[in-house]
């Protein structure tokens, strides 16, 4: 859409009444009527606005020839055909100018490109109406000279004719040589002679109502040194019999103009280059980007990433971000958009929290992004839209975040090991491959007198000094290659002076890949423990030769017990109850005398290497009946019931 084009049509009306009024002007005295001056000047807008949308001017402009016819029959000479359109071309101008319209490079060429060649077929029709070949080819002369380009007559039929002093400069030809159609063709480029060779003969030909038109190159010559281009413009003429007779026309120098559009056609090129590599970075870029324009942040563009950070499947081009993505706008986003549109002061997030229903079932994910919103501005430096960058970060922040929370449970745990450490009344510790302290507890501290900062790093050689490492070193070196190993040794040298006794046990320890990484030990003082041991084992052995002497002592006593008891159970003038008395007694002094022989046999046991074991016939009822008997001497009160069966003899 030219901007240009619609402002020419929506003031066509103003612009052709100051028109009509400044060519009175020029005419008067002799003015004419507005009619008459308009004549088919809005069609020639008309064919204006198209070009300019088009950006190119057509090869034949039929309403300007007859425009020309008709300003020849109101008796208008050239000056005045060329100054209207140039009164024309000044006003539109003019008009852009007022109301401060940018006009683009490509415009301003089809609007010089379109009245030159508006004039040129205007004038040649014009000419063409002369009633004398030498006034018309002057007045074209006068056309010729207001375009700066140079001009030509050519005999069809001699190929002879001749050209102004321009005209030659431009195609480098000589004045002192007449001009001939060999030597036009001469001083065309090579690569180009068949194209207008053949444009001649189209026009020769009655094509394009007899027009000649051509851009080609011309060969280097002096005072150029380089290849130029020209833009031929020319009428094929008829004679008397209706056949083509002369070519009259025009060379313009157009070389500027090719450079400049050879020019802008490289900066086109350079451009869409740098817009195909700016597209292709927006599309593979491993960020998230979007582009939102207007001060509502409609979605104008977005790259892969941007879209599957907010959602596979939502819809976002065309739409702004509160309609998109309306569960940003509670979380403050859009206040943020409008701020940096409004100040045009950029945002910069770290580490976001920010929540996307990405299904759109209304279920919101949570999500962490690091994101710019960068605003953008326009030739007037007014903020117009807003990039937004960034990249998702949610699994690195979560993935530190259960770092942080494993690392604060390893604290945790340490600490609680530590404290469960500290409370076993053994020395723990981990040696590493290198021989040095790894982890210490509180008794280590305590045992060796240095505090576990201390410890940790140290050597054991060092620690446990020399004459202890030369004790317990064959057994550190089995522990530091995997072996679990439990020992006691005694007289252990201490380096705080004196030895003691310990029992030690290693654990090999794995890291993480399953090798052996040095070991974890147990080592218990047990010095005290062994000394109670041989105080307790020498008070067992006093006791038991004690036993062994009261017990040797009272079988005498009990011996004469069982003879009195003996004889008095012969007696035949005791009464039942007496009789049973003296059984009664007679079966404990027996059962004390059996208690002395075991209290004996259990010393001999302790002392003298084991019991001797005699294998004799019991009688289970008489031994049942003893134990009753005591019973119910202790417990007259209780009656006592005893079932038997069998003989009651063991084998």
């Amino acid at each position: 859409m030219s901007e240009f084009a619609a402002l020419i049509e929506a003031e066509r009306e103003p612009l052709m009444r100051r028109w009509t009024e400044r060519l009175q002007e020029h005419l008067s005295p002799r003015t004419r009527s507005e009619p008459e001056l308009r004549d088919h000047i809005p069609d020639v807008l008309s064919e204006l606005t198209s070009c300019l949308r088009q950006g190119s001017v057509p090869a034949s402009n039929p309403t300007a020839r007859e425009h020309g016819r008709q300003r020849h029959r109101l008796g208008f000479n050239l000056k005045v055909l060329i100054h209207e359109y140039d009164l024309l071309r000044g006003l539109i101008l003019d008009l852009a100018e007022a109301h401060r319209l940018a006009v683009t490079l490509r415009e301003v060429r089809v609007l010089s490109d379109f009245f030159s060649a508006a004039i040129s077929e205007a004038v040649l029709e014009h000419q063409q109406r002369g009633e004398a070949l030498v006034e018309s080819e002057a007045r074209l002369r006068v056309v010729v000279e207001g375009l700066a380009a140079g001009s030509f007559r050519l005999d069809l039929g001699t190929g002879e004719g001749d050209a102004d002093s321009r005209f030659r400069r431009i195609l480098g030809l000589s004045e002192e040589v007449p001009f001939t159609f060999e030597q036009g063709t001469r001083a065309c480029h090579p690569a180009d002679l068949a194209r207008v060779l053949h444009a001649f003969e189209d026009a020769k030909a009655g094509r394009n109502g007899g027009q000649f038109q051509v851009e080609h190159r011309v060969r280097p010559s002096l005072p150029f040194q380089d290849v130029r281009w020209v833009e031929a413009r020319g009428q094929i003429l008829s004679g008397p019999d209706g056949s083509p007779a002369r070519l009259t026309g025009t060379v313009t120098d157009i070389t500027a103009r090719k450079q400049a559009d050879a020019e802008r056609e490289k900066l086109l090129a350079e451009v869409e280059a740098a817009r195909n590599r700016l597209l292709s970075l927006f599309e593979h870029a491993p960020a998230f980007l979007a582009l939102l324009s207007g001060p509502e942040h409609v979605y104008e563009a977005i790259n892969p990433p941007y879209q599957l950070h907010v959602g596979r499947e939502r819809k976002l081009l065309g739409l702004s971000v509160a309609q998109a993505l309306p569960e940003l706008v509670p979380q403050g986003f859009l206040q943020l958009l409008d701020d940096v549109y409004r100040t045009g002061t950029p945002h910069i997030g770290r580490e976001t929290f920010i929540r996307f229903d990405r299904d759109g079932r209304g279920e919101l994910e949570d999500a962490y992004v690091d994101f710019v919103y960068q605003p953008l501005r326009d030739a007037r430096g007014q903020v117009d839209g807003i990039v937004v960058f960034g990249f998702d970060i949610t699994e690195p922040v979560q993935a530190r975040r259960r770092a942080e929370a494993l690392a604060e449970k390893l604290r945790a745990s340490e600490a609680e090991l530590r404290q469960v450490t500290d409370a076993i009344p053994l020395l723990v510790s981990r040696v590493t491959a290198d021989e040095r302290y790894g982890f210490a507890n509180k008794a280590y501290e305590d045992w060796f007198g240095h505090t576990r900062e201390e410890l940790l790093g140290r050597p054991v050689r060092g620690i446990i000094g020399e004459a202890a490492y030369a004790v317990l070193g064959p057994y550190v070196r089995r522990g530091l290659a995997g072996e679990g190993l439990s020992f006691e040794q005694h007289g252990v040298p201490y380096r705080l002076g004196g030895t003691r006794d310990v029992r030690v046990t290693f654990n090999p320890y794995r890291n993480a890949e399953g090798e052996a990484d040095g070991y974890v030990a147990l080592l218990q003082d047990i010095t005290v423990q062994r000394r109670l041991e041989v105080a307790v084992k020498r008070q067992a052995e006093f006791e038991q030769h004690l036993i062994g002497i009261v017990s040797h002592d009272l079988r005498n006593p009990l011996s004469a017990i069982q003879l009195g008891v003996s004889a008095m159970a012969r007696r035949e003038d005791l009464d039942e109850r007496s009789r049973k008395s003296v059984t009664r007694i007679q079966n404990a002094a027996e059962r004390a005398t059996r208690m002395v022989k075991d209290l004996l046999d259990f010393t001999q046991a302790r002392l003298g290497g084991g019991i001797r074991i005699e294998r004799r016939p019991a009688d289970l009822h008489e031994l049942t009946r003893g134990v009753v008997d005591e019973v119910e001497a202790a417990y007259p009160h209780r009656e006592l019931r005893v079932r038997r069966a069998g003989d009651g003899r063991g084998g």
